[in-house]
């Protein structure tokens, strides 16, 4: 199985390789609720044997990862920014918003797969195995994360036309209210 992973506070991104795609068909995307949930699970496990705290799972940062891994599915790309060009940062924040917070911080991890399975422990191997993406994992700024899992049976144009997985981690921190003293 091939795969490929990404990773962002700023981070490098890495494609799968694959046969072409149909031009103008439509992609039907599934969500892998269990694998979003595994790949938390994994993180945590990863982060605790190294005197980590565990990430919480944040509904607001699955939310933002669900949503990217769809468009990128759906439109057929892979990397940080939206289709349009948004930055990820700015994507993100329009589901886990930093008003009202003093310090407010995202990272996000992404990695294609193609096939249908893909493991959670592979996922995140694959990411320990990128120095960028290890530093994010491993990084004990991060408190929240959230992780969008889906599939689609033939991603189109950048992802090749063929069944893929595409995983979002979306990690990030809010700290001290402001205006709060």
């Amino acid at each position: 199985m091939r795969f490929l992973a990404t990773l962002v506070v700023v981070s490098t991104a890495v494609l799968v390789a694959s046969p072409a795609a149909t031009p103008g068909a439509s992609t039907k995307v599934e969500r892998r609720a269990p694998l979003e949930a595994a790949v938390v699970r994994e993180l945590n496990r990863v982060r605790a044997a190294k005197g980590l705290r565990p990430l919480r799972a944040a509904p607001s940062l699955r939310t933002a990862a669900r949503s990217h891994s769809g468009a990128m599915l759906a439109n057929g790309f892979f990397g940080h920014d939206s289709a349009d060009g948004t930055a990820f940062s700015e994507r993100i924040k329009r589901y886990y918003t930093s008003r009202g917070w003093t310090t407010w911080s995202v990272g996000e991890a992404l990695l294609a797969s193609q096939g249908s399975v893909i493991d959670a422990k592979a996922i995140v191997a694959a990411w320990l195995d990128s120095p960028p993406h290890r530093a994010i994992i491993l990084s004990p700024t991060w408190r929240d994360a959230g992780v969008g899992a889906l599939y689609a049976p033939s991603a189109p144009r950048e992802l090749g036309g063929a069944d893929a997985i595409v995983v979002t981690a979306d990690f990030g921190v809010r700290e001290g209210r402001a205006g709060a003293q």
